[in-house]
């Protein structure tokens, strides 16, 4: 008996203690992902179908299928794609040979997190922390950032939030940045979104300067959240943010298709255009109200052209139904070949609408546009308060702008001014699900802690340190 009752206890406690260590696996989990910052694969949208490179320290080229190496002096350089493989040439045109990809530019220095290069022809950025990785293909080059996800983070947030901001009351506000963009990252890094990377330099990924758009502010809010991530479950969540939600948060269901379980649509005071709280500092948003006017002439064209089919001559224009947070849930056209319903997010795609949060009137009215292109990029723009004003064309002829159309002809464009459209007003800008960056800047502007404001934009979700 004693031998067995003795097994029986040991057997016991060995559960116990198993059990113990699945929590504190389950646990580390959570809060520790690793010693060190992870690494972060950004692509980088070039002008062009070649790189153009400089640095000012020596750096290594390396063939990653080969292993051989070529190292390279302080210059400028550019490569081409050429043969299947890529052609470097220096600063005089010369070639110093040509190799096949994929190649990786790395700094030799001892020191290499304080090195940094140029690339002359980024769209986003110009100077860039970390190597460089270099592929050819489709007769084009490409070229990958390779860095800690801290020095990624570091030319992310201000270009996704003001630094100045931090400047006058904002520095916590500048934290929940850090600590959304960093989970939006680590989110992103394991989806396989893009073909040999893990996110864009562009807007829909998270906009990524470089090393040339650092700020001491944002820097500091960073290294105070250094590793600090957004969690529900032990797992990093997908934080979505935006510019404005025009007083009311939403659910992501609400704007794409899947629900979040770290999501809530409720009031939000402090972004609140009519400012209820009556607070003393509040800022508001250069958007958190806007007006848009859709000529008549073109709302077909355009619905046409965005796939939604062409409703022919619009007799009418409306909000059939509305969510909560009255974000518009489906808006209708009705029209002589057919009607149109555009639900959700589609009407502000569409039509190029700042939010989803708005209304629309019922009737047409006149509205002034100035048709221009420069560059041969066309831009119409409206001036409602040109209604009822005198012009005097290059033959002194005067002509009040009123509803009678007449031609303009600028720099490469005809349009037409005045013209009918449909005038939409509403409040907001983005899709409002997540952090709103300018209810932030006056949460901390009012005291709020950055804990307190990703606490309130995700609700159920965790601030655990990965590293």
């Amino acid at each position: 008996m004693f031998i067995i009752r003795w097994r029986f206890c040991s057997m016991r406690n060995i559960i116990y203690m198993l059990f113990f260590i699945f929590i504190v696996l389950m646990f580390c989990r959570a809060t520790a992902y690793s010693a060190e910052p992870p690494e972060m694969r950004i692509g980088i949208t070039l002008s062009g179908k070649a790189l153009e490179l400089s640095f000012d320290g020596g750096y290594e080229i390396m063939n990653l299928n080969t292993g051989a190496s070529l190292q390279l002096s302080p210059g400028r350089y550019k490569l081409v794609f050429s043969q299947g493989g890529i052609k470097i040439l220096d600063r005089a045109g010369d070639s110093c040979g040509v190799f096949k990809g994929p190649l990786y530019l790395a700094p030799i220095s001892s020191q290499p997190s304080e090195e940094s290069f140029c690339i002359h022809n980024a769209v986003y950025g110009s100077e860039y922390r970390g190597a460089l990785e270099i592929s050819a293909s489709g007769g084009e080059v490409k070229a990958i950032n390779v860095l800690d996800l801290e020095s990624y983070l570091r030319a992310v947030v201000p270009e996704e939030m003001p630094s100045s901001w931090g400047n006058y009351g904002g520095m916590e506000a500048l934290k929940s940045q850090a600590v959304a963009a960093r989970s939006f990252a680590l989110y992103n890094q394991g989806l396989q979104r893009h073909d040999g990377y893990h996110l864009c330099d562009a807007q829909h990924c998270q906009y990524y300067g470089g090393k040339s758009k650092e700020t001491d502010n944002t820097d500091s809010a960073v290294n105070q959240t250094c590793g600090e991530v957004l969690t529900y479950n032990g797992s990093v969540i997908e934080p979505h943010y935006c510019a404005s939600n025009g007083g009311y948060t939403e659910l992501p269901q609400n704007v794409w298709s899947s629900a979040l379980p770290y999501y809530k649509s409720v009031h939000d005071p402090y972004d609140d255009p009519d400012n209820p709280l009556g607070l003393n500092n509040y800022i508001a948003h250069r958007y958190s109200t806007w007006e848009a006017s859709i000529p008549l002439k073109s709302l077909g064209s355009i619905l046409a052209a965005g796939g939604y089919g062409n409703p022919g001559d619009v007799k009418r224009i409306y909000v059939a139904s509305t969510y909560e947070s009255g974000r518009v849930e489906e808006l209708r056209v009705e029209g002589t070949h057919r009607d149109v319903s555009l639900r959700k997010l589609d009407a502000r795609s569409a039509l190029g609408l700042r939010s989803q949060l708005y209304n629309v009137r019922a009737e047409s009215e006149p509205r002034v546009w100035i048709a221009s292109a420069v560059n041969n990029i066309e831009k119409k723009e409206c001036f409602p308060e040109l209604e009822g004003k005198w012009v005097a064309s290059g033959y002194t002829i005067n002509k009040m702008l009123t509803g009678e159309e007449f031609s303009v002809l600028g720099d490469g464009v005809k349009g037409e001014v005045p013209c009918l459209g449909y005038i939409f007003s509403g409040q907001g800008w983005g899709h409002a699900v997540g952090l709103s960056q300018n209810g932030a800047y006056n949460r901390s502007r009012a005291g709020h802690s950055y804990r307190d404001i990703l606490s309130f934009y995700y609700p159920g979700a965790q601030i655990t340190t990965c590293y």
